[in-house]
């Protein structure tokens, strides 16, 4: 049943990442073509950067904020799937206490997926800065926005 849940939140998570990225540079190509000036892949690329930060920020946010106050017993059904995954003994899960007991908390679920998200994020706003940015224009031919 967790499993599932991380599935369909992970698949969630992964389509409004997707479009945050292209409406949000979609805009600033147009904001920017619209004064005149070029939308290069480093100017691309330093947006795709911006919108990572802030979506790891909110889905770190988010994390924290659900396992701390919304769903508290969450860490208790996460440690249960934990164990029985990786098929800890009663005596291996309670010398484990301590690491299991931080790998539920709230700060390194919160650390953990916003730095995940921050870093996918990056990677997928290379390519999308690639497919967005301005292409030189081909030798002799006239430019499109000319």
């Amino acid at each position: 049943m967790l499993e599932g849940g991380h599935r369909f939140e992970n698949i969630a998570a992964f389509v409004v990442m997707m479009a945050c990225l292209s409406f949000g540079l979609r805009r600033v190509r147009r904001e920017r073509h619209a004064a005149g000036d070029a939308f290069t892949f480093g100017l691309a690329f330093k947006h795709a950067a911006v919108i990572a930060a802030l979506g790891g920020l909110v889905n770190a946010l988010g994390q924290y904020l659900y396992i701390a106050v919304i769903h508290p017993a969450y860490a208790d059904h996460f440690r249960a799937a934990l164990i029985a995954g990786s098929k800890l003994t009663p005596e291996q899960a309670a010398a484990s206490q301590a690491q299991l007991d931080f790998i539920v908390s709230p700060l390194f679920r919160a650390i953990n997926q916003g730095g995940t998200t921050l870093l996918f994020t990056l990677f997928v706003g290379i390519a999308y800065a690639l497919l967005f940015r301005d292409r030189p224009a081909a030798v002799g031919a006239a430019s499109p926005r000319a």
